[in-house]
């Protein structure tokens, strides 16, 4: 048999039937229930629900486009991703239909104007794993104001060729045999080198860079290295011996900064 029973603190809702489920109707319609097993299902529109940690708050919020915040109300995400705020300013989004990953935010949320926007007033910063071009991106943005839109900055992205690049990381290096047939013994970066004569070398690299504006550090066993930007994709060497005439050598290095 089926009771409702109050006492001073709770409404007890007792299904004792065949089905055993609790069943909430509204103009005979059945609009949610919730099962012996204690599973709530729900057929019209749940416009939000908390789970209350038996503290004075909520615990977890999950509002109708199925954003969570967890000790907080979900932010205002853009419908075509799902969003996770934890705590105060953390938050982690993925995009519901694409392939674009999930990014790790701090102080920051994707918004319905399709643009970043702040949580509260100060910095915000990001980790963007974006799955379609497999990479990885860290970006910060400068102190701004809650719900202005977010202008991030890239600071390091690591591709999926292993890459790092950034302001404060090598582009590209090699260490190289530059006699007889010159032969790479450890690169980054460097897809060969040409031989272009006694003592000339041109370094060829995989990915090229933005511009020539870049910096060309170069070594060798005793002898002097001239360099020179020819393109975005190749660096000349050129190595001189003691008598400034130009030698071949067996060891040879460059490391490559640029955008």
């Amino acid at each position: 048999m089926s009771t409702i029973k109050s006492s001073d603190e709770h409404l007890t809702l007792n299904a004792d039937g065949s089905s055993k489920d609790i069943k909430f109707q509204a103009n005979g319609v059945e609009k949610a229930s919730i099962d012996s097993s204690g599973n709530l299902t729900v057929s019209g529109n749940l416009t939000s629900v908390g789970i209350d940690d038996n503290a004075d708050a909520t615990a977890i919020t999950i509002d109708s486009s199925e954003n969570v915040g967890f000790g907080v109300t979900p932010s205002a995400f853009n419908a075509s991703y799902t969003g996770i705020n934890i705590g105060k300013t953390g938050t982690l989004i993925s995009e519901t239909a694409g392939n674009d990953g999930l990014y790790i935010g701090s102080n920051a949320y994707y918004s319905t104007g399709n643009n970043y926007k702040y949580i509260m007033d100060g910095k915000a910063c990001e980790l963007k794993m974006d799955a379609s071009a497999s990479h990885f991106k860290f970006r910060t943005a400068a102190s701004g104001t809650a719900g202005n839109a977010i202008t991030f900055t890239d600071r390091l992205e690591i591709t999926d060729d292993g890459r790092g690049l950034s302001q404060f990381t090598a582009k590209a290096w090699v260490n190289f045999n530059g006699t007889g047939t010159v032969a790479i013994r450890d690169s980054h970066n460097v897809s060969s080198i040409t031989d272009s004569g006694t003592g000339n070398y041109i370094v060829n690299l995989s990915n090229a860079l933005a511009n020539t504006n870049g910096v060309a550090v170069t070594g060798g066993d005793g002898y002097n290295i001239v360099t020179a930007f020819n393109s975005t994709s190749a660096v000349s060497l050129q190595n001189l011996n003691t008598s400034l005439g130009n030698a071949d050598n067996a060891t040879l290095f460059c490391t490559i900064f640029g955008d």
